[in-house]
């Protein structure tokens, strides 16, 4: 039988390299110390152009209590997820120390100028949020935010679809909270040595396996 390993992530403020660093814009979006990128991850983390005479998107950056797959060295799966206090955590230091001007594409090393987060909110209710009224369907404590794109370079990848929402990059502090005995991660590891199928079917079929859990 193989184990499913849970992760709680989570910011120890006792540990100052602890924090979210920056939000990516990225194509395929998904959220002891690792440094980690969220990327091809869920359906809800698909961002939208709000206003495109302003050059603004919105969407999802962090979702609290979501499984996200991860795999390891040796490319054994394995998940991990952050609590609605750690999403609001991560809220306020990005604000607190300044991340708001900073981004980047697809999680690469250099940083993109041009692009501002000009609205950063927590879902407390769903249904009447401004999240529903722009068409996302989000829990409550989900982090939303808004950026207002003025690279025109990174504007253009917007338009033609070659990015299609956030993607988080944190140093965070790990809790194993679970190690049950299950085959959800040979069945998991079955679908990603697939190389019939292409990255949607294999992330729409682990995320089928990862609801019923």
């Amino acid at each position: 039988m193989e184990k499913k390993i849970l992760i709680e992530l989570f910011i120890d403020e006792a540990d100052k390299e602890n924090g979210l660093d920056i939000i990516s814009f990225v194509s395929a979006p998904a959220i002891e110390k690792d440094f980690m990128h969220f990327n091809k991850e869920v359906k809800e983390f698909k961002f939208k152009s709000t206003d495109e005479e302003k050059r603004i998107v919105t969407g999802a950056c962090m979702i609290p209590n979501q499984e996200i797959l991860r795999l390891d060295a040796e490319g054994k799966p394995y998940f991990v997820f952050f609590t609605e206090d750690t999403v609001a955590k991560a809220q306020e230091v990005f604000a607190k120390y300044g991340k708001t001007k900073t981004t980047n594409f697809e999680h690469e090393d250099s940083t993109l100028e041009g692009a501002t987060v000009i609205e950063s909110w927590i879902v407390k209710d769903p249904k009447n949020d401004k999240s529903n009224a722009l068409g996302f369907d989000v829990p409550v404590n989900t982090w939303m935010v808004s950026y207002k794109v003025d690279n025109d370079e990174l504007w253009k990848k917007v338009k033609n679809g070659e990015v299609n929402g956030f993607s988080i990059e944190g140093v965070f502090s790990k809790n194993i909270v679970k190690m049950s005995e299950e085959k959800t991660l040979e069945a998991i590891e079955e679908i990603v040595n697939n190389k019939d199928l292409t990255e949607v079917e294999m992330y729409d079929k682990i995320n089928s396996i990862v609801s019923e859990l």
